[in-house]
């Protein structure tokens, strides 16, 4: 069954939702046992998630008519509140959505559902939950006015299901002055530290400034590390309004103090939030942090250095307070992260003096920062630009040279990005420099002999990036089919086999054909996707061979081979192709 959909009514007379649901409760059903059990698994605390699905949409089957049990059992049921804040229950995932689809088809509202007369009352929490969570997902309806109901219930949950949802709404369209003055009277009220909290963010998401002022006093030491957590995540990720000069700088202060936090996460998303808002002029009290011998508080404060160089006018201060000079000491360190991350950060930063840095660094296979380097060189910033960019190529060709597994695989991965980057950015002379230099240094075919496995994958996902340009290296197609057929590695014949359908070259198909044979079902299923790429139905011995594995299945057995489920999806899709080409040949002009 198809998942429920979640549309909107169209504007049109709707009829009397109050007596829809009242006929529903009249009509006489027995949903049964299986009904009893659909509910109990949709409301278990420990129901897995695809047995949870499989009991919503058991329920779904059954129409509206399920809807006065479905409504009386949700009611009755007591408040979940496991697992706790800043989690969320899975049952209301499920039952909101069920809820929308079932007033869909009974063509009544979500606010009906909680006032039918028949229905016992007070309505319970879980009811009210799922309704309010149902709201949130059609945030173009107009629920404002339940929402801010569900606002004033009993239950913790509610009200903050009813916040979140406004919060969403708000981020997708705007709010009613009404229901913003509602919120900020319950911001005031609320007695609950999460509920303030995502009623700030609804604020926030509706341009009121007073609500970045909430999100600074949540973020105070005296309150609890979820509660900071969460301010500094939102804080992070959405400042959709623009600061005064006093919230900057306070919001700074508190950001500069969030650094040293205990909690990585929330120090990580301080770093994050300070690079977007910090000026200039709080680099020197940043950089002062890097004094501090903590080795979390020295990564977290090199990430805000890196994401801060992102930006034209930090980039050109660091420079000028020769911060790249004071960062490269920490490639000496002795925990690898730090290394790693002021490796980072000084490719951020870039210029001429970082990048002559990382090229000395990765011809010194001595230096502690040496794999470091190798890896951040693919993020210096203006990598692309020339001569820079065939400097680099060549500094890590030579890398290739060095016989460790770990740095060849490191430079093998540099150059990848680089040559994925210039693709992505659609610098075609950069892209075709690069492919050029790979191929004509060979240094990376010679790696196809290497004993390391995990250099021979690296090495075939390469070229396999240089697309119909490795046809020039000699006698190529026959190394990579010789490790198809006799490579040891299962890891490595599947990388070729995709490879070989990525390339889209016909002279892989016998190859590909012999592989079907492998002993390893990885590979097998990878060299059949591979040739339903290459081959069409007019290759009639694939073909064949395709339609033989649909009749594959084990002995003694119910289960499909996979190699026959892979086979029947090969020729579905030949078949839709088929089609699709017939309906272009019939609307062809003449």
């Amino acid at each position: 069954m198809k998942a429920p959909e979640m549309r909107e009514r169209p504007d049109k007379k709707q009829p009397d939702s109050k007596r829809v649901l009242e006929e529903y409760f009249q009509q006489r059903s027995s949903h049964g046992e299986c009904t009893r059990a659909a509910l109990a698994l949709l409301l278990g605390p420990e129901t897995e998630y695809h047995m949870r699905v499989r009991a919503a949409r058991k329920l779904a089957r059954l129409g509206p008519e399920i809807l006065p049990t479905l409504l009386k059992t949700l009611s009755s049921y007591p408040e979940i509140t496991s697992p706790p804040w800043p989690w969320w229950p899975p049952q209301y995932e499920h039952c909101s959505r069920l809820l929308i689809y079932l007033s869909q088809r009974a063509e009544v509202g979500l606010e009906d559902l909680l006032r039918l007369p028949t229905l016992p009352q007070p309505t319970g929490p879980v009811l009210w939950a799922s309704v309010m969570e149902a709201a949130s997902l059609l945030p173009h309806t107009d629920y404002e006015a339940l929402l801010c109901q569900g606002l004033m219930a009993p239950w913790l949950t509610v009200r903050y299901a009813a916040a979140m949802a406004l919060a969403t709404k708000a981020g997708k369209t705007p709010l009613k002055r009404c229901t913003i003055e509602h919120l900020f009277s319950r911001q005031c009220q609320d007695e609950a530290l999460q509920v303030r909290l995502t009623i700030a963010y609804a604020l926030l998401n509706s341009k009121e400034s007073c609500a970045m002022d909430a999100l600074i006093q949540f973020m105070d030491l005296s309150m609890p590390a979820e509660i900071r957590k969460a301010a500094t995540f939102i804080l992070a990720t959405e400042i959709p309004i623009s600061l005064s000069n006093e919230q900057r700088e306070r919001l700074t202060q508190h950001l500069l103090h969030a650094l040293q936090d205990v909690h990585t996460e929330l120090a990580l998303n301080a770093a994050h939030a300070l690079s977007r808002i910090a000026h200039p002029s709080a680099l020197p009290t940043i950089i002062k942090l890097l004094d501090t011998h903590d080795p979390q508080t020295q990564i977290v404060v090199l990430t805000t250095l890196e994401e801060m160089a992102r930006h034209t006018t930090m980039r050109s201060t660091m420079r000028r307070l020769s911060l790249p000079a004071r960062v490269l000491l920490f490639l000496r360190a002795e925990v690898p992260e730090v290394r790693r991350q002021a490796s980072y950060m000084l490719a951020a930063c870039g210029g001429e003096y970082v990048a002559a840095v990382l090229g000395t660094i990765i011809q010194n296979r001595e230096h502690p920062g040496h794999l470091e380097a190798i890896d951040s060189l693919r993020l210096l910033h203006g990598v692309l630009r020339a001569p820079i960019r065939m400097n680099v190529v060549r500094w890590l060709l030579r890398v290739l040279t060095q016989p460790e597994e770990e740095i060849q695989v490191t430079a093998l991965d540099s150059l990848a990005y680089l040559l994925w980057q210039a693709r992505t950015h659609g610098q075609k002379q950069a892209a075709s420099e690069i492919s050029h230099e790979l191929l004509r240094e060979g240094t990376v075919v010679h790696l196809l002999s290497s004993n390391s496995a995990w250099v021979r994958q690296r090495a075939i996902e390469l070229l396999g990036m240089l697309g119909d340009s490795i046809a020039t290296i000699p006698h190529l197609y026959g190394r990579l089919l010789n490790l198809l057929y006799r490579d040891n590695d299962s890891g490595v014949r599947a990388c070729i086999a995709y490879t070989c359908g990525q390339l889209g070259g016909r002279w892989a198909i016998p190859g590909l054909l012999q592989t079907l044979l492998d002993p390893d079902e990885h590979v097998a299923r990878t060299a059949l996707t591979a040739l339903g790429r290459i081959a069409t139905e007019d290759d009639a011995i694939v073909l064949y061979v395709i339609k033989e594995l649909t009749l594959m299945n084990a002995p003694d057995t119910d289960t499909p081979h996979p190699l026959a489920e892979a086979g029947k999806m090969v020729l579905k899709k030949w078949r839709q192709a088929e089609k699709k080409e017939g309906k272009r040949k019939l609307h062809r002009p003449l």
